[in-house]
């Protein structure tokens, strides 16, 4: 074995950055598998630490006798604590004037309560000697700058009604702000929430009695959740509660689990890209150092060395490589986890962050480089061990016969043994080491799938905005009343300047029910014909607002295990039930929403009226002095403007972006590592035959031309699967997103594919210069004499 490693020493000393390149793939992979997993982790156990510590309700309960509701509950096992509230969605006025549709929150005055406390971050909690001093959840507080004594005004129901700020908090409840699973992305200021005292609650929305419970489960509880939840919520119905929300479902929850479940994805997929290309890597690398070697693995063979000892020869260069990688890619992928997990705590405002170092994510990251250049090693060394002493001492035998398939092209096609000998150069490369050409290739696929789904990712968020706002929601603005509308406001409305068309709107929270399965959504009524909301289906066309039954978003179709003109039921929030059609499925990204005709809607719910109006400004139309002509009619107490909204869904989409950024860096550096490692193999190999070629008269420049041609000739033919697997991938990548709170639609331009083919036929041009350099330095007459023995 000694003189093996004085072999192996010698091998890694000679042309290192080849291996070097594999070294830097294992340690990028590494890295991003330590930095994504662990974030992930620490999130994730950052959530359930908070949850537990502000004790966030594993099951909500609205509507019906809350008193009765909380009672049973407290009494089944497996439930820790119950509590009762009044939660009301209201207008609310900021001290700049600015308003809203908020929601206001009772909470016991003096003491925390026993289910969904909240962190006081400043000032003081709600006091009984102060009634109407309220807490402001930290995204209105930071968005309206409310600081403990500014003042802020609710409208309850007859007038506008002026509360004093105590303080400032964090709640388990809106670590993202979501106001319901169907609006995850309110605009900057237009939704908040207030935690006020309970009487003041009430007072607020006009009931004497609370609406709501939240339960809080045991451990051993949370261990069978489900069977809990359906047997609280069965128990529920049975004293008039209208919709049950798991923990699972809470819209904020929901929300931040996507983005959990990202990392999670992230922390799987791109590391193992970077994996698979170093192992492609170092299979080259070592394939072909088995080749060159075949005269010292004869000699090696007849000297009496064992199969074993050659196999375990080259492996340990594979396993070198693995571990010389693993190792600052674990360390990397470390300081990068604490890095990413506070980033992002910080970017949603979580109150308290963890980040641990993890004994499994160290061992897991050295382990996948190991086990990666192992595997990839594993190949060449037994390659390298099954070759016969004697015809490896004999050396390279030259294969005769002309059966090639450039050989077969000459002679069924005379016209082409006309062609110059520069072209049969570059055409003959790659097609008479076609195993080679196809590492080239694999590596070209594997750096466009990386670079082509951080692309296509960002085309098809672009697309999914422009669908959303420009193709659906044709709506400039919406204004909230606060009484029901009449026809005098709405042509009031309907007059304003600067507004082209004005159409009434209901919303009405309902549970979609279909046998045992429900869906917690809200029911949009718009009128017949409305221009304000086109619906557009599945298929990719688009139909008209039913007169009967209503259309439900798509996601439902098999969460609800329903088709067009099933029944299903829509449970209302006083837990009547009315039963309706399925007429239709929308295909919308943002929400799973209901659609109905308002005289549907009225029909389901005679006491809701139209609350809200959906208008269009005329082309060209001054935004703002709308908004001030429309805020000032009587009757209206909020302005929400969709351009805010549009916004708010681009500055979600900038988490998108940073990570395409990121993502187009490191397929930068896996198309350069991987096609430096195979070019430059690629071009040590054919050393001898093109120092044949400068001695018999070839330039150095037009050597390097030819061999330029024959390289990016390879590129290319991998770029076509590779735009092919990339375009799959994005399709994949964008699927695992997918939920009923967004869906995305895979689209990518045209231009990004040409982009990306460029782009990695520009980094194979870069990569190939060492190997070039390398040429133009090469010794024609040692070369030579090698050639001739």
């Amino acid at each position: 074995m000694s003189t093996l490693n004085v072999k192996l020493r010698r091998d890694l000393r000679r042309r290192p950055g080849q291996l070097v390149s594999v070294v830097v793939l294992v340690m990028l992979g590494v890295a991003l598998f330590g930095a994504s997993y662990d974030a992930y982790r620490n999130l994730d156990a950052g959530y359930q630490a908070l949850f537990q510590k502000y004790r966030f309700a594993d099951l909500t309960l609205s509507g019906g006798d809350a008193a009765a509701i909380a009672e049973q509950a407290e009494a089944r096992p497996g439930v820790e604590a119950a509590g009762v509230r009044t939660v009301a969605d209201v207008p609310m006025r900021m001290p700049d004037g600015a308003t809203l549709v908020g929601r206001v929150v009772g909470l016991p005055a003096g003491t925390q309560p026993a289910v969904d406390r909240v962190k006081v971050l400043s000032g003081r909690y709600l006091d009984t000697a102060d009634p109407t001093g309220v807490l402001a959840e930290r995204h209105i507080a930071g968005h309206a700058h409310l600081k403990p004594g500014a003042a802020v005004s609710v409208w309850d129901g007859r007038a506008w009604r002026s509360l004093g700020v105590r303080g400032t908090v964090s709640s388990p409840e809106y670590l993202w702000p979501a106001s319901s699973r169907q609006d995850v992305l309110p605009a900057p200021g237009s939704f908040g929430v207030l935690f006020v005292p309970e009487p003041l609650a009430r007072q607020i929305a006009g009931t004497e009695k609370p609406d709501q419970v939240d339960v809080y489960y045991t451990a051993a509880g949370r261990d069978h959740a489900g069977r809990l939840d359906a047997a609280l919520t069965a128990a529920a119905r049975g004293h008039g509660a209208g919709a049950a929300v798991t923990r699972a479902e809470q819209p904020s929850n929901a929300t931040l689990a996507e983005d959990i479940k990202g990392f999670s994805e992230l922390a799987v997929m791109f590391p193992l890209l970077f994996l698979a290309a170093a192992g492609v890597a170092v299979y080259v690398v070592l394939t072909r150092r088995v080749a060159r070697d075949r005269v010292v693995i004869g000699t090696l063979r007849a000297s009496g060395f064992r199969r074993r000892t050659v196999v375990t020869h080259y492996l340990m260069t594979g396993v070198a490589v693995g571990l010389a990688g693993s190792v600052p890619g674990v360390a990397a992928g470390l300081l990068l986890a604490g890095s990413v997990t506070r980033l992002y705590g910080d970017a949603i405002g979580l109150p308290e962050t963890l980040v641990s170092v993890r004994a499994s994510t160290v061992a897991a990251g050295l382990a996948f480089g190991v086990v990666a250049g192992a595997l990839a090693a594993l190949a060449p060394a037994v390659s390298a061990a099954r070759v016969p002493p004697a015809e490896a001492m004999r050396g390279t035998v030259p294969s005769t016969g002309g059966g090639g398939p450039l050989a077969r092209l000459q002679r069924a096609v005379p016209a082409a043994g006309r062609l110059p000998a520069g072209a049969w150069l570059v055409l003959r490369g790659p097609t008479r080491q076609f195993r080679r050409t196809l590492y080239t290739m694999a590596g070209v696929v594997l750096a466009l799938v990386l670079i082509l789904v951080s692309w296509g990712v960002l085309d098809s968020s672009q697309a999914t905005v422009s669908r959303q706002f420009d193709d659906i929601q044709r709506q400039d603005a919406e204004i909230t009343l606060g009484r029901p509308l009449d026809g005098a406001t709405l042509k009031a409305l309907s007059a304003t300047q600067g507004v082209r068309a004005a159409e009434p709107s209901a919303q009405v929270p309902v549970t979609i029910t279909a046998g045992d399965k429900g869906y917690s959504t809200t029911v949009v009524g718009l009128p017949a014909g409305t221009r304000m909301h086109r619906f557009l289906t599945p298929g990719g066309g688009e139909r008209p607002l039913p007169a009967h039954g209503a259309l439900i978003g798509a996601a439902l179709r098999d969460r609800l295990g329903v088709g067009t003109g099933d029944p299903v039921g829509l449970r209302l929030g006083d837990g009547r039930t009315v039963t309706t059609t399925v007429a239709g499925f929308v295909d919308e990204p943002l929400g799973t929403f209901a659609y109905a005709d308002l005289g549907q809607v009225a029909a389901w719910a005679p006491d809701t009226e139209p609350g809200s109006v959906l208008v269009q400004f005329d082309p060209g139309a001054d935004r703002a002095a709308v908004e001030r002509a429309l805020s000032a009619v009587p009757g209206v107490v909020a302005y929400t403007d969709s351009q805010a909204l549009r916004k708010t869904m681009g500055d979600y989409m900038d988490l998108f972006y940073v990570f395409v950024a990121v993502m187009l860096v490191f397929g930068g550096l896996l198309a350069f590592t991987v096609l430096f490692a195979t070019l430059s193999v690629n071009l040590a190999e054919r050393g001898t035959e093109l120092a044949t070629l400068r001695a018999v008269g070839v330039g150095r420049r037009r050597l390097a031309r030819l061999v330029t041609a024959e390289n990016l000739l390879v590129v290319a033919a991998g770029a076509v699967p590779g735009l092919i697997a990339g375009r799959l991938a994005t399709g994949a990548f964008l699927g695992a997103f997918n939920s009923d709170l967004m869906a995305f639609h895979t689209e990518i331009r045209p231009a990004t594919f040409a982009w990306s083919a460029l782009a990695v036929i520009a980094v194979a041009a870069l990569a190939q210069r060492p190997g070039l350099r390398g040429l133009a330095r090469m010794d024609l007459a040692a070369l030579v004499r090698k050639r001739t023995g």
